[in-house]
Order: C-alpha cells, then sequence, then structure tokens
C-alpha cells in the first residue's frame, strides 16, 4: 500500500501520458493514495517579473484540477526545478520523489530507438536508480 504516488508529467506531451495517467489514479483510489504530479523545469533565468518555474506552477496546477475532477483522487502539483542542464532529468525526478515522500513513481515511457542503445532513457534511468518501486507504463 503506498500513500503517495509521483506521476512525471511533461505538459507538452500530455497526449502520451494517458497510460500513465489512468494507473496512477487507478493506484490512488485503491489506496486512498495522493497523486504527485510533477514537471521537470529548466532553472533558466529571464528577464520576466514571473519565471519559468511560477509559469510552469500555473499550466501544472490547471493540470491537475483536471485530472483530480476526471478520477476523482487527491492530486498536488510539484514544479521541479532542473539541477543540471546535461544531465538526464531522471536524477530530477528521483529527487522530486524524495522531496514530496512519495512511495511509487508511475511514469509513462516511450518505444525504445537507437539511442536508448547508447544512452538510458529518462524511465529507465530512474528504474534504476530510484530508492521507491517504479511502475514504467509504454
Amino acid at each position: 500500500m503506498t500513500s503517495r504516488i509521483l506521476v512525471p508529467v511533461d505538459l507538452d506531451h500530455a497526449e502520451k501520458l494517458e497510460k500513465a495517467l489512468d494507473l496512477a489514479a487507478k493506484f490512488a483510489k485503491e489506496d486512498g493514495a495522493t497523486v504527485i504530479y510533477t514537471d521537470v523545469v529548466d532553472a533558466v533565468p529571464t528577464t520576466s517579473p514571473i519565471t519559468e518555474g511560477e509559469r510552469m506552477a500555473d499550466r501544472l496546477k490547471r493540470f491537475v484540477d483536471v485530472q483530480r475532477t476526471k478520477y476523482g483522487i487527491d492530486g498536488q502539483a510539484h514544479v521541479a526545478l532542473r539541477g543540471d542542464l546535461h544531465l538526464n532529468v531522471g536524477a530530477d525526478i528521483i529527487k522530486a520523489a524524495k522531496d514530496t515522500d512519495c512511495t511509487l513513481i508511475v511514469m509513462a515511457s516511450h518505444v525504445p530507438g537507437i539511442k536508448e542503445h547508447f544512452l538510458s532513457s529518462n524511465a529507465g534511468y530512474v528504474a534504476s536508480h530510484a530508492p521507491v518501486s517504479v511502475y514504467v507504463v509504454r
């Protein structure tokens, strides 16, 4: 049983997340868990008074509100600022899981291509390095 489930989301590709979103919601309903939707954002300085993180937080909050209504679950938004632009985003997903006390990560993956034969995918990295259970959905 888990009480907090992390679901990494890329809002620019939300249409590809449906299976992972459905599964996370199913687990949340079964266990009465909270789903933490996280988007990893590049911490890029701008001249705008509104940071990229703040813009993404608003966008993610609206996404979470839709998910809560659609699935009838408790959901929260968590924006993770990317630590190093050169590293795999998987490390930031793992950090987000730790920061939000999640005991399960449910994440979408894509069909591996030639790149994944040489470099680990985000899901592969998370599954290999996370200190909590990881459910990868293709």
